[in-house]
This record gives structure tokens, sequence and C-alpha cells, in this order.
């Protein structure tokens, strides 16, 4: 059966060579603060003749001056939308090169963050498969 192609792509940003650990368990995970959605991850639609994998990195490098990795993909938690498990080279909290206005603050989190659109079992699932579906050695 094919794939059908997603309308977005959301990034689960793991740190290279950290554990892709259970959130509240250890490690960290990159979310981008949206002026009125709040706190979410990463991640965009995809403009017409990009890859899914295209769409992921640019909108990574834009709302996050970061470059990385995609791993793996999860194409079933959406329904119209894939999440790739991203790992990104370490780097310091103030390096944040955003070019995206619709990211008010970038930060690494331990835990879910403070929530207005999504949902923490969302963050809580994406968390689970992260760390019982991929590495990141």
């Amino acid at each position: 059966m094919e794939e059908t192609r997603p309308v977005f792509v959301l990034a689960w940003v793991t740190v290279h060579g950290e554990p892709c650990t259970l959130m509240g368990k250890g490690g960290r995970v990159l979310f981008v603060e949206h002026p009125e959605r709040g706190w979410e991850i990463p991640g965009g639609h995809i403009e017409p003749g990009e890859t899914p994998d295209e769409a992921m990195l640019r909108e990574l490098l834009e709302e996050t001056g970061l470059e990385g990795v995609i791993r793996s993909w999860n194409t079933t938690y959406y329904p119209k939308g894939w999440v790739a498990h991203v790992v990104v080279n370490p780097t310091e909290e103030n390096e944040w090169r955003v070019d995206d206005t619709k990211v008010a603050k970038v930060g690494w989190w331990k835990d879910v963050p403070p929530l207005i659109e999504w949902t923490h079992d969302e963050f809580m699932d994406l968390s689970r498969w992260c760390s019982e579906g991929t590495t990141t050695a």
C-alpha cells in the first residue's frame, strides 16, 4: 500500500548522542513557542515541489537555526501529517537563529512545556514512540 503524502511535517528533535528517552525520565526535546498557539514542536506545511524530508529540514532551520538529520518517520500518528525524529548537534541556548516571525522562543524541555493548543497526551505519545522505536546513535 502506498503512503499518502502528508500536508504538514513536525519534528521530534533530540540531541545527537543523547538517548531519546521518555519525557520526564531524562533527555530533552526541542520546542518552539508560537505567539498564539504556545509551545509546540517545530514544523509546518509542505511547499509545492518539496519532499517531506526537504520540508522538515527547511522548517527546522527557519524556526530554530539548526540543521538536523532525520532518523525516522512516524507516518501514522496524525491523519494529515508526519512526525520525524530529528537529531541535532548540541547547541547553547543563546545560539538560536530564528527566521520565522511565528516563533517567539526556542528551548529544550525535559518535560512537556505549558500548552495552549496541543495536548500533553500528544507529546507523551510521541515521546513514547521515539523512546521505544528509534535510536540516536
